[in-house]
């Protein structure tokens, strides 16, 4: 697979160009060489090898989870803040694009939204007039589980969740990730 890069109307002259060679060439070996400053961050450059350090099953279980989220929820609200909430966002978005929940799904899509980023009472009511009477699901990204914003967030959906479906609905609709190694989140509430 390659990059390219159409800079012809960029407004860069050619010796510009030149100057900055060297620093990208740089920067490449860099990154190349995986010696450099967040080297411990690079797992996207081997995406087999890092695939092969998950627990055996957990693609399985994934595909799982997004099936049955599909079956029984128009939309899906994912908690998380930092990496957490920006990995899930722009993945969505490279392969949906940013307006996403605009577009009509196919597949059994769902409507994603995120919650957790922030501690906004605002956004969180606006979530709760798009989510309106459709049914939907909850899904915790979070590293520790102790992060104060996805523990507050989680609260508040837990509780809409078990005013809409009832305590045991509520667990079949609140899904959240793990930890490398299968350590469990922090307890935070998370379920």
């Amino acid at each position: 697979m390659s990059i390219s890069l159409n800079i012809k109307n960029v407004g860069l002259r050619d010796h510009e160009l030149d100057q900055t060679k060297f620093l990208v060439d740089a920067a490449y070996a860099n990154l190349m060489s995986k010696q450099g400053a967040g080297n411990d961050f690079l797992g996207w450059m081997d995406l087999d090898e890092t695939a092969a350090q998950f627990a055996p099953g957990e693609f399985e279980r994934i595909k799982a989870a997004a099936k049955k989220i599909q079956g029984q929820s128009e939309v899906l609200i994912a908690i998380g803040i930092g990496g957490s909430y920006l990995g899930a966002r722009a993945a969505l978005e490279f392969v949906g694009g940013p307006f996403y929940n605009q577009v009509p799904k196919r597949n059994g899509g769902v409507e994603v939204y995120f919650a957790g980023n922030n501690i906004s009472s605002a956004y969180v009511n606006s979530l709760f007039q798009i989510i309106g009477d459709r049914d939907f699901s909850v899904n915790v990204i979070s590293k520790s589980g102790t992060t104060t914003e996805p523990a507050v967030a989680f609260r508040i959906f837990k509780e809409k969740l078990e005013q809409k479906y009832g305590k045991e609905g509520a667990k079949d609709r609140a899904a959240h990730g793990r930890r490398r190694h299968g350590h469990r989140r922090g307890d935070a509430g998370l379920p």
